[in-house]
């Protein structure tokens, strides 16, 4: 009983909150056999609503059989009686009343669903009001659901002789409100000045009484009834700490009747679930993704974050459950609505994986991890740093133009890459040295690509420290072609464009002493 007087604590809490997001779809719903399935399916897919049905699909007692005949037990005793013998209308919601009463309810139970009423005779004021609401709509009588705090009741004929249905207790369970009830009602609240003396003037008798005797109660529909027999099912669940029984009512409930209450009653109960279930599944990632859709209720994508880090702190980080994590990871981020939090969850869990595999010295597969990480936050700068030297570490063994190409491609995968000057340097170096590659092996067009390649990456980067050694190699290699093909004067040109690049530099130096 604590828990259901804490939600409903709470629920005041929700009158205040503006629900613009949708915290449930038809697709979060979980069925409790077959037949719910069936009758929920052709209601919110296929547009078939059967209210009947609609009521007896929260239950188990009975079959599939059962349900159907006493679909037609009912409304073969509707059409028995003989409401045509009533003239006036209260004398017809009497006769109608009466004849219900005695033929299907026996006995008030606090707890009750529907289906009891055929099973056993048992109801509560859910559960009667929904038998009623169908009777009445089967004669084409009009009427309103009134809905208060913890009570449900019928108002028959609303815009004539408003005809309350009380559905307790057999004993004086309905009655016409008259106009001098009305009229000493809204007295008394003049005289206690609940009533002020400027509404008491503007206003008519009908419209106070209105007001303050039926407050600000709801008027709902059917189809809200089914919603909040979902709902009184799952405060029961509820009272037995059952919370994720009751998280998954209060969905239905929702989708049924989408009011604030439902909202804030079922973020309650998720929140709950969520912290009751100790393992770190697909179920705890699932309400950890639902959860993230309160935002308008206070759950913000920094909580939602915080909770996803404990999960990679707990799966990854202690237990190496690389698997396990990789799947609540992806049951997580397939549910999240939010594009923006999707992204942090995947950053997250995309860089402590790079990190984890970076640490343990499996560079080549960390890059795939932290590649995605910077398609998130191209300029995250910690990110950059570890690509970069996971990069340095996993290109240990390649030759040059295969490293050359490597990092050409990352070049065009991450441009940001191109402001870090380790980076640079890396791949100036890579430059260079193909440069010495190809003029060393006779293949002088090629090498003067990858000079003019350097040069140009030289001028764009030029706060990068290059090597001096390679720098010095390459041009040397360079002139020395250029030399022994007779062409001095381009040996000599290509000198000092290495010694503009690299200003005393020893081989250069040397180079340029032998040729002159």
């Amino acid at each position: 009983m604590r828990i259901v007087m804490l939600l409903l604590t709470g629920l005041w809490l929700a009158l205040a909150a503006s629900a613009q997001e949708n915290p449930v779809t038809y697709s979060d719903i979980s069925h409790s056999s077959a037949f719910e399935k069936k009758v929920l399916d052709d209601h919110f897919l296929h547009q078939k609503s059967d209210l009947f049905l609609l009521f007896m699909a929260n239950g188990n007692l009975l079959k599939d059989t059962d349900i159907d005949g006493a679909r037609a037990r009912f409304y073969t005793h509707l059409d028995k009686i003989g409401t045509e013998k009533a003239k006036k209308n209260d004398k017809k919601i009497k006769l109608i009343y009466d004849d219900v009463h005695k033929a299907f309810l026996n006995k008030y139970e606090m707890k009750n669903h529907f289906e009891d009423i055929f099973y056993n005779g048992y109801y509560n004021c859910v559960s009667a009001s929904a038998l009623y609401g169908l009777a009445f709509q089967h004669f084409n009588i009009p009427f309103t659901i009134k809905e208060e705090p913890t009570h449900v009741y019928l108002i028959a004929f609303p815009d004539a002789e408003r005809i309350m249905v009380e559905t307790t207790t057999p004993v004086n369970a309905f009655r016409t409100i008259d106009p001098q009830f009305k009229q000493n009602y809204v007295k008394v609240l003049r005289e206690q000045k609940v009533i002020s003396a400027q509404e008491f003037a503007g206003a008519s008798t009908d419209m106070l009484f209105d007001k303050f005797y039926f407050g600000e109660q709801e008027n709902i529909t059917l189809s809200q009834l089914v919603g909040l027999q979902y709902f009184n099912d799952a405060l029961y669940h509820a009272e037995q700490e059952k919370f994720q029984e009751a998280a998954s009512q209060v969905e239905k409930a929702y989708l049924f009747y989408p009011s604030k209450r439902m909202a804030y009653t079922l973020m309650s109960l998720m929140h709950q679930a969520f912290k009751n279930r100790a393992d770190k599944d697909s179920v705890h990632a699932s309400y950890l993704a639902k959860l993230s859709r309160f935002k308008k209720y206070g759950i913000t994508p920094e909580m939602i974050q915080g909770e996803f880090i404990r999960v990679v702190d707990e799966l990854l980080l202690n237990k190496g459950e690389t698997e396990k994590m990789k799947a609540y990871y992806t049951q997580l981020h397939k549910n999240l609505q939010d594009e923006t939090l999707r992204d942090e969850i995947s950053f997250i869990y995309h860089y402590e994986n790079g990190r984890v595999l970076y640490n343990q010295a499996r560079f080549r597969e960390s890059i795939p991890f932290i590649q995605q990480c910077l398609t998130i936050k191209p300029k995250h700068q910690e990110t950059n740093g570890i690509f970069i030297s996971a990069i340095t570490q996993s290109l240990r063994n390649l030759s040059n133009s295969e490293v050359l190409k490597t990092l050409e491609q990352y070049t065009v995968q991450h441009p940001p890459l191109l402001q870090n000057n380790i980076f640079n340097e890396m791949l100036g170096n890579v430059y260079v040295r193909e440069m010495q590659i190809l003029f060393e092996s006779g293949k002088p067009a090629e090498g003067e690509k990858y000079r003019n390649v350097f040069e140009e990456f030289f001028k764009a980067h030029n706060e990068a420290r290059y090597d001096v050694y390679l720098i010095g190699r390459a041009y040397s290699a360079a002139a020395v072609y250029y030399f022994k093909k007779g062409q001095s004067s381009k040996a000599k040109v290509i000198i000092n464009k290495g010694l503009e690049l690299s200003p005393d530099n020893y081989e250069l130096e040397s180079r340029k002493r032998m040729i002159n």
